[in-house]
């Protein structure tokens, strides 16, 4: 039983890897961002809580950074935020690594040349969510200086920016191409008309020709 399952393993790996040796550069690039930031977001905690201690004269001391509190991502607290950032995060894993999963969103919703757009936008939903939780922390060190961005907080925003502006090229690419592409065909368009104009002004002159003659 264990040989089988390590057979299925080592087949489905291969699998992906000959799938990922097709990519191109940038979705090479792109893939494995994906896959290190959602590694970032399980592992790694967002927030450090902090505990205030009471001195014997009554003043409120730091704790020692053992003492603090570390809450992740993956948790109740942030529960709907985890919702929305995971789900958009599976959408974009699925998209971009997995064939049938990326042709039942084509079938269904109908569009396919929109890819890097897609991409950067479910990132900037992420970063939406992120956002929401940063302003919460940048309030609280007014009423208590004990609550912070966990390092791997930092990690998380740090990823999120690198994959945005990754995103962000390829839709900068894509537009210059359908900006070529727009001028080809409104060239294309400009001079058609001139073309079935003077296919007209023959016929008109062969007719005034036969006119005349009759």
């Amino acid at each position: 039983m264990p040989n089988k399952n390590l057979q299925a393993f080592t087949k489905l790996s291969q699998k992906y890897v000959r799938r990922f040796t097709n990519y191109t550069k940038n979705q090479k690039a792109f893939s494995l961002f994906l896959m290190v930031f959602a590694f970032a977001l399980v592992a790694f905690p967002l927030v450090k809580i902090a505990p205030v201690l009471i001195s014997k004269n009554g003043q409120p001391t730091m704790a020692d950074a053992s003492d603090a509190q570390s809450i992740y991502l993956l948790g109740k607290t942030y529960f709907k935020s985890m919702l929305i950032i995971f789900s958009s995060l599976i959408f974009l894993l699925g998209w971009n690594m997995n064939i049938r999963f990326k042709g039942f969103i084509v079938n269904f919703l109908g569009f396919r040349e929109s890819e890097p757009m897609l991409n950067f936008a479910f990132l900037w939903v992420i970063a939406s969510v992120f956002m929401g939780i940063l302003d919460t922390l940048g309030m609280l060190p007014e009423v208590t200086g004990q609550i912070t961005l966990a390092r791997g907080g930092k990690v998380m925003l740090i990823l999120l920016l690198i994959g945005l502006v990754l995103s962000f090229i390829e839709v900068w690419k894509g537009a210059s191409k359908n900006s070529q592409k727009t001028k080809i065909l409104n060239i294309v368009d400009d001079e058609a008309p001139s073309k079935r104009g003077d296919g007209k002004r023959v016929l008109q002159h062969l007719f005034d020709d036969e006119d005349l003659e009759g």
